[in-house]
């Protein structure tokens, strides 16, 4: 996670979103092409594809919104660090 404030995001942020969402796009097509289609890229469910890529892109931001500098989920649950999903007091 970058390390914006708590309701906001940063360059840093929107650019590890769209890295998130190019990640999903490279590997549907894989999929894709490993599973039915081969290499014919125009056969592809693109449509499919891209309304992950954005919905991953979206939950990427969306978690980086609600997280704080150090870390925490909506201030009180901690995902770095290897601590996750532990409540602090």
């Amino acid at each position: 996670m970058a390390n914006s404030s708590f309701g906001k995001l940063n360059v840093r942020d929107v650019l590890g979103g769209l890295a998130a969402a190019i990640v999903v796009v490279v590997l549907g097509a894989l999929q894709q092409a490993v599973t039915n289609h081969g290499f014919d890229v125009m056969s592809y469910d693109w449509t499919n594809i891209l309304d992950i890529a954005w919905k991953t892109a979206g939950a990427y931001l969306a978690t980086n919104v609600f997280t704080t500098k150090e870390g925490k989920f909506l201030g009180a649950v901690r995902i770095k660090d290897g601590e996750s999903w532990k409540r602090l007091p």
